[in-house]
């Protein structure tokens, strides 16, 4: 009784070794490598009402992708005759707080081209226009 004991301790161990590894959980990347940017040849011809659109598109692009598994948004705005269209899309696999943080760091990379009025960033885990 006591051999057989003996023999099954190590796979005991083995087994709540395995268990608790299972249960660490996983940390979650947003996948911000930036991949492609490009910017537009030309300016804005507004530059402050230019501005006030992209501002605004992106809180509602934001406000759309915080909707759990929404993972594609669009938003326009054409007031002041400076029209913004602005789309984004998020991995489909990604966590809307992964996928949210994505799109803010998309978003700051395409501030980057100041007030050209066309711009694109492409990451591992999303993509903004």
């Amino acid at each position: 009784m006591t051999r057989s004991w003996s023999l099954k301790w190590p796979m005991v161990v083995v087994a709540v070794v395995f268990i608790i590894v299972l249960t660490i959980p996983a940390k979650s990347q947003p996948q911000t490598n930036l991949l492609i940017q490009t910017c537009s040849p030309v300016n804005a011809t507004n530059i402050q009402n230019f501005f006030t659109n992209l501002n605004d598109t992106f809180i509602d692009i934001r406000r759309q992708l915080s909707n759990n598994n929404t993972y594609f948004a669009t938003s326009e705005l054409t007031r002041f005759s400076q029209p913004v269209y602005v789309l984004a899309q998020c991995r489909k696999y990604m966590s809307t707080t992964d996928c949210l943080a994505c799109f803010d760091f998309a978003a700051s990379s395409i501030r980057s081209c100041g007030a050209l009025n066309g711009a694109r960033s492409v990451l591992d885990g999303c993509f903004l226009r």
